[in-house]
């Protein structure tokens, strides 16, 4: 008996993990999220786990290139390509709010509360919605470069994705930095 409760255990616990693969971890969280989510869901749940998986699969160090070389890495790049173009075409969408009510965030650097950073969107949405449009055209570009499989363009358009979020962020949310630096 407890041989086989052992084994049932093993067999849960493998079925458990394998059904929370990359892959599905991303589509079900994509599938879950309503056009409703909020910015802040936009950015932690799709757009920084997408992209840092289309930045890490690419690098250039003093210790060599890392590229996708099978089928399979240039796939699941193409995920997370697919996964960030579609949270900036919900970006572009507008009417979002930055969070939940009375939410706070937790994110170094970030001092302004969500209503001040919504304060501050409202006041500028076509800035917003410009740098929307950006993000939206940069994954476009990256699942160009993908789909030719090529990696040097992957990296070059990776900086100009992070080039766009940061221009975003030290715009909206946290604008002080700029400010503070002069």
């Amino acid at each position: 008996m407890l041989l086989t409760l052992k084994f049932a255990l093993i067999v849960i616990a493998l079925s458990v993990f394998s059904a929370c693969s990359q892959k599905s971890v991303i589509r079900d969280q994509k599938e879950s999220l309503e056009s409703s989510a909020t910015i802040q869901e936009l950015m932690l749940s799709l757009i920084a786990p997408a992209s840092d998986g289309v930045w890490n699969s690419v690098s250039k160090s003093g210790i060599g290139e890392k590229q996708p070389h099978t089928d399979q890495e240039w796939a699941a790049a193409r995920q997370y390509a697919a996964t960030l173009l579609d949270a900036a075409v919900r970006l572009s969408e507008g009417g979002r709010l930055v969070a939940i009510k009375d939410s706070k965030f937790e994110i170094p650097g970030v001092k302004k509360s969500p209503e001040e950073i919504q304060q501050l969107i409202d006041a500028k949405p076509e800035i917003f919605f410009r740098y929307a449009q950006q993000l939206q055209a940069t994954a476009e570009e990256t699942l160009a470069a993908i789909e030719a499989k090529n990696p040097a363009a992957l990296r070059e358009i990776g900086g100009r994705v992070d080039e766009t979020c940061e221009q975003c962020h030290t715009t909206f949310w946290y604008p002080n930095q700029l400010e503070s630096k002069q």
